[in-house]
């Protein structure tokens, strides 16, 4: 959804603003959520959004604030990683030096580009 809307708008911006979904009260996500039927995004994703976009748009600007990042309601990976990988990303995007997202790694990488891989719902695993 994210590369085909960047895509799509290239034309008409020189600033991409990616918004991390976080669980608020009262929504329907939140429903979804406390039912075990939906989780916030990885941070990984946002990793890999980040280093695509300016790869394939590097003349435009693209930024990311993961709003309650490590949280449980917010994006997260595994626990361990989360406020280093969201550390990178407020760099990146402060700087656009993507130096920054590749510098970033853990071991729960290799679990979340499983679950891309094989194009598993991950709200259906335990992941937190």
């Amino acid at each position: 959804d994210v590369k085909e809307s960047i895509k799509k708008a290239a034309p008409y911006t020189d600033t991409f603003s990616i918004n991390v979904t976080n669980i608020q009260k009262g929504t329907t996500y939140e429903r979804l959520w406390e039912k075990g039927e939906y989780r916030t995004p990885w941070l990984w994703s946002v990793v890999e959004i980040l280093e695509w976009a300016k790869e394939n748009f590097p003349e435009k600007r693209i930024l990311s604030d993961p709003v309650g990042a490590g949280s449980k309601r917010g994006p997260h990976n595994c626990g361990e990683c989360d406020k280093g990988v969201a550390k990178a990303i407020r760099e990146f995007s402060n700087t656009q030096n993507p130096e920054f997202l590749k510098k970033v790694k853990h071991e729960c990488l290799k679990k979340w580009e499983y679950i891309v891989s094989e194009g598993i719902l991950d709200w259906q695993l335990q992941t937190w």
